[in-house]
């Protein structure tokens, strides 16, 4: 049987969904400025299902990644009310080609988030 799926408010502490295989600085720094205690490392589309079923509220991605990694989990994500931003604010993009500082389809750095306020771009 379906059930619909949604985002949930930001927990205190926040759940932060990160990559172990691929961790970089940046992601070890963002998380340690959120103040997270609780870190979950799965893989990436799963990653986008646990904010999008209200079990972690941010996935931030500081390492590399390409549309085809992203674009199925980030539709469910997106169909649950949350978002995918880029480091600027802005939403996550696809169909990316002729970018003059990186190859076709791959992405920037990224952050994924549950409801408003759980994303602090």
């Amino acid at each position: 049987a379906r059930r619909p799926i949604s985002v949930r408010t930001a927990a205190v502490p926040l759940a932060v969904v990160a990559s172990r295989s691929h961790n970089t600085p940046e992601t070890e720094a963002y998380i340690r400025d959120l103040g997270a205690a609780e870190i979950v490392s799965v893989g990436s589309s799963l990653k986008f299902c646990l904010l999008a079923s209200a079990e972690a509220d941010v996935y931030p991605r500081f390492g590399r990644t390409m549309e085809w990694d992203t674009a199925a989990g980030d539709a469910v994500l997106r169909a649950a009310g949350g978002t995918t931003r880029t480091l600027d604010g802005k939403l996550l993009a696809y169909g990316k080609r002729d970018q003059a500082d990186d190859e076709d389809f791959a992405n920037p750095h990224f952050i994924a988030s549950g409801r408003a306020g759980a994303n602090p771009v």
